[in-house]
């Protein structure tokens, strides 16, 4: 099983790779690239959200164009040495809408609670097939980890079993009901 979620956000991207039991993240943005790979026994099962305000950029935008339309007006209207004043002023505007355009800001969903945290743009392609990408993960880690974990046979210490199934319990991997299932089993085979 491999699945493939990408992510981009301008000249960013993130790549993640979830296979049966690790997740690829491949990072991009203009100044580095990353890839790791994070084993599907650090991730948590919480999820966090985490974002900027970002009603002050768009007002620093929309001041950048005004002040881009008012220096382009006052070139027009002007003529000799005051024209080098408003060209100065549109680039100027120019330059400052362009950063306060691709400046990122922070609008992310974390899922944490492991050693390890993933961190998904929240809204890319859109916030629903994000969370459903964190719930196929989840599904996966949690598949994994009960898979790895629960493996006992009669030479399994009863503190190492004790041990996993309540780390698994802890975690939120099992239920209840497989908890007593384990036990119930795990004693019966102590008997036999």
């Amino acid at each position: 099983m491999k699945t493939e979620f990408k992510q981009i956000r301008g000249a960013n991207s993130r790549k993640f790779i979830l296979t049966s039991d690790k997740i690829t993240v491949e990072t991009k943005t203009l100044r580095k690239n990353n890839k790791y790979e994070i084993k599907l026994d650090f991730l948590g099962f919480d999820i966090h959200y985490q974002s900027d305000n970002t009603l002050p950029g768009k007002i620093f935008l929309g001041v950048c164009f005004i002040w881009i339309v008012g220096s382009t007006l006052g070139y027009l209207n002007t003529e000799g040495k005051e024209s080098g004043f408003w060209i100065f002023n549109a680039i100027l505007g120019v330059l400052m809408a362009c950063f306060a355009y691709f400046k990122q800001h922070q609008d992310d969903i974390y899922l944490v609670g492991g050693q390890t945290n993933l961190v998904f743009y929240r809204d890319i392609p859109n916030e629903q097939a994000v969370l459903e990408f964190i719930e196929t993960v989840k599904i996966q880690a949690r598949s994994y980890l009960k898979e790895k974990y629960t493996v006992f046979d009669n030479s399994t210490p009863e503190q190492d079993f004790y041990g996993r199934i309540n780390w698994l319990r802890e975690r939120e991997v099992i239920s209840y009901s497989e908890y007593i299932e384990f036990k119930t089993n795990y004693d019966t085979q102590k008997l036999l």
